[in-house]
């Protein structure tokens, strides 16, 4: 019985252990700085504010965050929780959490957990006399030889995601950057470029800057406008296929379509993203601890949507396409204030998970062409399936599986309508017309449909069915053909993240011929299939355009040979 007792012991211990290695222990360093050490530059006005709800957001998002800020006097006075444990962001503090976090690292090594580090800084970027870029500290500096030296590498995580949100301030939006010259603009850019990640496999980054050089912040979001839309998207606008995880190619693309319709700034800003190359899907959060949530379903004719508590702090930012489903993670709070362009709504803490009341109109007013240029084209340009496709070719990043978008049991009951997420997923079904050279070369073509079913099998790869016939439309020599075939199909999809297909298929086929009074054919012929070409959305429906090999083994005169045909097929699906 004892002996009994230790096995199931040491089983339950190596159960637990192996459970413990498929989550991964997220922790976060969240650096936040207003002032610089450059008299000719003033203070910034909201990264210490920025850097409290970069905080707050990754504590909802499940990661365990140390803040290194010192506040200013008004946001020192709101008495937030997480500011309880700040401490200044000093050179000497930044090296005392990097030590920590590489030991809770080791120690989760040694327990076989992975881990994922998130640094996060908001502060002034800027050059010193010999042209270097570096990041301001209090009372100190963070060099790209000293980023990477002294904070990235020594943190012994498996992975490390560095997000940046620096520059300078002034006005209402403020610029944090001020105006850079070329030079200036390449260096800081340099500080997180892919070239210095390619070096680091598991390292990725994520940044915004402008032609100039600058990013902004504005007072209505009581923050810096990069930061503001990164975290958005980290709560939940940029899950565009609902597994939970936001990956650096949808948190990407939602930032680009988020600032695409800002227009009548001095510049535009831009994001990059740089997906760690040893795992270039590998999320920067989620999934999400149970917490306030609010679900936009697809039935709400809500397009864009502003989420602020009862201090008027802004919390998240979502502009959805049309029947576009949409589960946003909230820091906790007492109250939230769900707004439109027109409309808005208080739902208490509690009463999230009934769903969205009724909103009620509201008064608009624009203070300046700036801010006016920014409330009109923040978050105008949904991230939509189409968009999020042309910026993952664009960006040369690896896109998410769609293939079990939105998950019930992740992200509770799916709604009844629908949503476009998952109905922008096309259907593995496909109905196509095709036109091939005429077998044995008995007439110049051969036409007909085809019926094929595609499923995603591993990653890019996928699986399938196809079923043709055809035959010559008009007799050649007073013979006609007749072919029929049913395939197995193994293709590739996306392939170098570009609209291409590549597909081969392998079955059997019946071929026949006929002439006046006449009919011969055989019903075993062994069929093969090969094809390469484009897909493209329109008209909604997929469209797929293919260049088409087929080769059948048939027999002539009592010998055995391959009869090659060329064509061209053109197919569509629906979406669900």
């Amino acid at each position: 019985m004892n002996k009994l007792g230790v096995l199931l012991g040491v089983a339950a211990l190596l159960a637990a252990r192996d459970a413990s290695a498929d989550a991964v222990i997220r922790r976060a360093l969240v650096i936040a700085h207003n002032e610089s050490d450059d008299p000719s530059l003033p203070a910034l006005r909201f990264a210490d504010d920025d850097g409290v709800l970069w905080a707050e957001t990754l504590q909802r998002l499940g990661v365990e965050t140390t803040l290194l800020v010192d506040p200013d006097e008004a946001t020192r006075a709101e008495a937030r929780p997480v500011l309880a444990g700040a401490r200044p962001p000093t050179p000497d503090e930044v090296k005392r959490e990097v030590a920590r976090l590489r030991a809770a690292s080791l120690a989760d090594d040694e327990l076989g957990r992975e881990t994922d580090v998130m640094v996060v800084y908001v502060g002034h970027g800027n050059t010193d006399d010999m042209g270097r870029a570096y990041f301001t500290l209090a009372g100190g500096r963070l060099d790209k030889a000293a980023l990477y030296a002294d904070v990235v590498d020594p943190l012994a995580a498996d992975y490390v995601h560095v997000i940046v949100d620096a520059c300078r301030a002034s006005g209402v939006v403020g610029s944090r950057g001020g105006q850079m010259d070329a030079a200036v603009v390449a260096e800081l850019r340099g500080m997180l470029a892919r070239e210095q990640l390619t070096t680091r496999p598991t390292v990725g980054a994520v940044f915004a800057e402008s032609d100039d050089g600058e990013t902004h912040e504005w007072s209505r979001l009581r923050a810096g406008v990069f930061s503001h839309v990164a975290r958005s998207g980290l709560l939940g606008a940029a899950d565009i296929n609902g597994d939970g995880q936001v990956e650096y190619s949808e948190l990407g693309a939602f930032v680009s379509a988020s600032l695409r319709g800002v227009k009548g700034l001095p510049a535009r800003l831009s994001v990059h993203a740089f997906a760690p190359t040893g795992a270039p899907r590998r999320p920067l959060v989620g999934p999400a601890p149970e917490g306030p949530s609010l679900m936009l379903s697809s039935q709400q004719a809500l397009s864009r949507v502003s989420v602020e508590d009862a201090e008027g702090r802004r919390l998240a930012d979502v502009r959805r396409a049309e029947d576009q489903y949409v589960m946003l993670r909230l820091p906790e709070r007492d109250a939230y204030w769900v707004r439109t362009p027109t409309s808005e709504v208080r739902i208490p803490r509690a009463a999230l998970a009934e769903g969205m009341p009724q909103l009620e109109p509201r008064e608009l007013q624009e203070r300046g062409p700036a801010e006016e240029a920014l409330s009109r084209g923040l978050f105008a340009v949904p991230l939509d399936k189409d968009f999020y496709d042309q910026y993952v070719v664009t960006a040369g990043l690896v896109p998410v599986d769609f293939t079990h978008a939105f998950p019930p049991g992740t992200l509770g009951p799916a709604p009844a309508g629908g949503f476009s997420r998952t109905s922008q997923e096309a259907s593995p079904w496909e109905v196509g017309l095709q036109g091939h050279q005429a077998p044995l070369g008995l007439g110049p073509i051969a036409a007909g449909p085809s019926i094929s079913y595609r499923r995603e099998a591993l990653s890019a790869f996928y699986l399938g069915a196809r079923g043709s016939y055809t035959l010559t439309p008009w007799a050649s020599d007073g013979l006609r053909t007749y072919r029929a075939t049913v395939q197995g199909l193994l293709g590739a999809r996306d392939v170098f993240h570009t609209p291409l297909f590549l597909e081969a298929g392998l079955g059997w086929g019946a071929l026949g011929v006929s002439s006046p009074g006449k009919y011969m054919g055989d019903l075993t012929v062994l069929t093969s299939h090969a094809a390469v070409g484009v897909t493209r959305k329109g008209f909604g429906l997929k469209w797929r355009l293919a260049a088409t090999a087929a080769m059948d083994r048939v027999t002539l005169d009592g010998a055995n040979r391959w009869d090659g045909m060329l064509g061209m097929e053109l197919s569509a699906t629906t979406f669900r």
